[in-house]
């Protein structure tokens, strides 16, 4: 029995042993791999497949095994099908190599060259064909051609097979259609109209003149961003400082060939300045040095950007009598019981950080120096928040970046800082096309030819050439927006002129000059700009029937001129304003050097005012005069012809000084006008379709012809005309529009009126 027993015991404990190892281990030596072959590789080494497959002879077979080596063969992106069989301790990789790329090409592209898609893809001659990859370069081309307005561009990978594994891959390229933005619409807008709200924005309707020259402006993303801080910009200015865009679409057509945008906005409420205060947390602070900086003034309408404007000019300010670290933060209160905004400049004493280097990114074709002279610091300037929100508003507005994007990293010690630029470039060159018509000069084409940042050097630089029935012009500009890195603007222009005007004076003049010219911001809203030029005239194509002062204009004289203007500008917005003024004062004196001598005198103010929701009023006023210098009197070809624009209701030199005998218009030596007008949307017209109205008084008078020969009796009056009309306005899909319909008042016998007016315009 006690043998029984130790029997039985060994084999229970035999059977323990056998328990505690697992199948695998077992049965190892039955599922080792002890020989490795590869099949089907032609290019490939098969150590190196092996090597790839990472698995070793000696390794136990399984088909966890097997999977992690697929995966791995397959990521290599050089075989198209792979395949693993075990059998007999033998592991067998059968591959079938991808194609070896022989030469890549494209096919039907025209709006991006061969050179440009080369540079995009990543695939190459010579690369191993991947299915992955080529799929990854079709969404980038599609992309390039997206980003140049193409959205219906279509690309067809092609692939034709070679000896010896090789192939042609072949993109088959349909461009489609550049898609244009064919209409953008505002909803909830009340207080500005769509006109004025499409003004505001980079983005820009096409209208269908553009489908027939490929030109226009296509829908980007990253525009329509932008579009609702500008948006947002503009109504923050303006008073309403709780507008918001709810929403923004771009509905893409069925065609792919046209974009509708809708921005769905909340207006608000207007705002305006309430209690405006200085709290200063810096000992001996002189508070009294701040009272010019702050414009922010108590009873104006809320404005963003006067805000900015005060902090800037308050730090710069500080910054000269020895605060340079100074840190001014505007706290806003919102009452929107009695709707104002109080404001508080928060002046605190900031981290004493310098910055030590300014590194700039991104700029591919713009040099370094057109993005530093933007910047309101420089190396060693105390680092200032105010300073460099002030940098980087100068940098987006050169108009040559999509986007700027200022950081700040630590510098070499704790009171150091780098400031990091990065810049993203746009495109920068136009060619645009113009095409109006009008009652008084019949149709005028313009053609135009720009870059803004000409070499990358931030120089802008046109051709620009308009033709009509009377005027034929040529004209080349150049502009130095900084010049010597300093904020006065250089420019100057060569032009060649042909007027013919002997329907009105019974002559044609052709001029050929150049000039140059220096502007020079004095303030935000104030500008200086002076002029120097240059002109050769010739007057001819007299008729034997003209009068005898015209006939006495024949030949040509040498002008040399030099001038200086002002211009003061408030207007909230510039295409379609509702409130601000402008005011421009010029003088030009004629006689340092040529055969002409005078000075010349010119005045003119626009003021606008919302008078309701509906409603916006404006008033307008011009004047100039011309005094001779000389003892030959103010010639035809320089007396003015019209009292500014502003008189409707009569004919181009309708009051003009004139021949009694043959009515060719001497022009005058001075002349005011003014006019009085109110805009409205019409009743029952949807707002949609762009339709509007006016009405209009206007007054004006042009008198004071030198013409003095013998035989000429000249007719002349300083009597008052006056007209009143009707005006309608059509934002229409080839331009603005306008129809004016005027009914003359007050005119003297010899004038000439013209009740209807029609006059427009397009850019494409």
């Amino acid at each position: 029995m006690k043998n029984n027993l130790i029997r039985h015991f060994g084999s229970f404990f035999i059977f323990l042993i056998f328990l505690s190892y697992s199948p695998s281990e077992l049965f190892a030596d039955e599922h080792l791999i002890l020989e490795i072959q590869v099949t089907g590789n032609n290019r490939v080494d098969s150590n190196t497949i092996i090597t790839y497959s990472n698995i070793n002879t000696n390794d136990a077979y399984s088909s966890l095994l097997a999977d992690e080596s697929l995966r791995n063969l397959y990521e290599t992106e050089l075989f198209s099908d792979v395949n693993i069989e075990y059998y007999n301790s033998v592991l067998t990789i059968n591959v079938k190599e991808n194609y070896v790329i022989n030469r890549i090409a494209f096919e039907g592209n025209k709006a991006l060259d061969d050179e440009t898609l080369a540079a995009l893809v990543s695939v190459k001659a010579r690369s191993t064909y991947s299915r992955r990859k080529i799929q990854d370069n079709i969404e980038k081309i599609i992309k390039s051609y997206r980003d140049a307005g193409r959205f219906s561009v279509r690309i067809d990978p092609k692939i034709i097979i070679l000896d010896y594994n090789r192939i042609d891959l072949i993109f088959e390229i349909t461009e489609g259609p550049t898609t244009k933005i064919s209409n953008i619409n505002f909803i909830g807008n009340e207080i500005f109209s769509d006109k004025a709200l499409t003004a505001v924005l980079a983005t820009k309707k096409s209208n269908f003149i553009d489908k027939i020259f490929s030109t226009g402006r296509s829908y980007d993303n990253d525009i329509m961003s932008f579009d609702k801080e500008l948006l947002k910009k503009f109504y923050n200015n303006n008073g309403y400082i709780n507008f918001e865009v709810i929403n923004a679409v771009a509905e893409l057509d069925k065609n792919a060939e046209n974009f509708f945008i809708t921005f769905t906005v909340n207006e608000g409420d207007k705002y305006r300045f309430g209690e405006v205060n200085i709290q200063n947390d810096i000992d001996d602070l002189p508070l009294s040095a701040l009272a010019e900086s702050i414009t922010t003034i108590s009873g104006d309408v809320y404005n963003a950007s006067e805000i900015d404007t005060s902090i800037e000019m308050a730090t710069s300010k500080l910054g000269e009598i020895g605060y340079a670290f100074v840190d001014i933060q505007p706290n806003v209160v919102q009452n929107n019981a009695n709707n104002t905004i109080d404001l508080t400049y928060n002046i605190y004493d900031g981290p004493r950080v310098y910055v030590e280097r300014i590194d700039i990114f991104g700029n591919q074709r713009t040099y370094d120096y057109v993005v530093r002279r933007e910047m309101a610091i420089a190396e060693g300037d105390a680092l200032n928040k105010t300073y460099l929100n002030a940098s980087k508003r100068n940098i987006q507005n050169l108009g040559i970046f999509s986007s700027v994007v200022f950081t700040t990293i630590p510098g070499s010690d704790q009171d150091r800082k780098i400031v990091v630029v990065r810049v993203s470039e746009k495109s920068t060159g136009s060619l645009s096309f113009g095409a109006g018509f009008s009652s008084t000069f019949g149709v005028a084409g313009t053609v135009s030819l720009s870059e803004a940042n000409f070499l990358g050097r931030g120089h802008y630089v046109a051709i620009n050439t308009n033709i009509s029935a009377d005027k034929n012009l040529v004209n080349i500009k150049f502009v130095e927006p900084s010049l010597n890195n300093s904020p006065v603007l250089f420019g100057f222009d060569v032009y060649g002129q042909e007027d013919d005007v002997s329907g009105v004076s019974g002559y044609t003049q052709s001029i050929v000059g150049g000039g140059f010219n220096f502007g020079l911001p004095l303030s935000k809203k104030l500008n200086l700009n002076t002029s120097y030029s240059l002109i050769k005239s010739d007057v001819y194509g007299i008729s034997s029937t003209a009068s005898n002062a015209t006939k006495a204009l024949a030949g040509h004289k040498i002008e040399s001129k030099a001038g200086y203007g002002l211009t003061y500008n408030t207007l909230n917005n510039y295409l379609d304003p509702t409130d601000g003024m402008k005011i421009s004062f010029n003088q030009d004196l004629a006689g340092i050097g040529g055969d002409v001598k005078f000075l010349s005198t010119e005045f003119s103010a626009i003021y606008f005012q919302k008078i309701t929701d509906d409603l916006v009023g404006n008033l307008q006023f011009n004047a100039g005069h011309i005094a001779d210098l000389g003892n030959d009197g103010i010639s035809v070809t320089k007396a003015y012809k019209d009292p500014g624009k502003l008189l409707r209701g009569f004919a181009v030199g309708g009051i003009s000084p004139r021949d009694s005998s043959t009515k060719d218009a001497f022009g005058g030596n001075t002349y005011f006008s003014t006019s009085a007008e109110v805009t409205f949307p019409l009743p029952g017209i949807p707002p949609s379709l762009g339709i509007s109205g006016g009405v209009s008084v206007n007054a004006g008078t042009l008198y004071g012809s030198d013409v003095n020969i013998s035989g000429v009796t000249v007719s002349e009056s300083n009597s008052l005309r006056s007209s009143a009309g009707a005006t309608i306005f059509w934002d229409s899909p080839v331009g603005p529009l306008r129809f004016d319909f005027t009914e003359v008042i007050n005119k003297e016998l010899y004038d000439k009126d013209e009740f209807f007016q029609f006059s427009g315009g397009t850019q494409f």
